[in-house]
């Protein structure tokens, strides 16, 4: 996966801080929809491997490995679903009211999101997802 990102701080052992516009906060269209400076817009800062000696203020690709990214989207997104489904379910088959079976269903939710919050740390401390600058982007 690519993404525009501007080069925010750079550090001597090759690595910079680059900063990405979210993807669903901007269509990088600007011609149709005004420019990028027409609202403030939601910004990840993270670490990237600086291969192309870019410097600060510098717009440049980063890219991530799309197998381990994937994975972590669909488990973000699937879990949570999944979990709720299940929990309504599995009450229900114990022949719980509905609201039994709802309130069921929130706490297996709950559950879900405890278990993202886990692989969200586990990911910031393991560095699992690792982006690489691979070209200056041309303005």
């Amino acid at each position: 996966m690519t993404q525009t990102a501007q080069i925010k701080q750079t550090f001597p052992n090759g690595t910079a801080q680059v900063a990405v516009v979210r993807q669903g906060a901007c269509a990088h269209n600007c011609s149709e929809c005004g420019g990028c400076m027409t609202a403030a817009q939601p910004t990840v800062t993270a670490l990237a491997e600086n291969t192309v000696d870019a410097k600060v203020g510098e717009l440049v690709v980063v890219e991530t490995e799309n197998a381990q990214l994937m994975g972590i989207i669909a488990f973000v997104y699937l879990v949570p679903m999944v979990l709720l489904v299940g929990g309504y379910l599995l009450a229900q088959a114990f022949g719980l009211t509905q609201g039994w079976c709802i309130l069921a269903g929130a706490a297996a939710f709950a559950v879900s999101v405890l278990l993202i919050v886990a692989l969200d740390r586990r990911v910031k401390r393991r560095r699992s997802i690792q982006f690489r600058i691979v070209a200056r982007k041309a303005i």
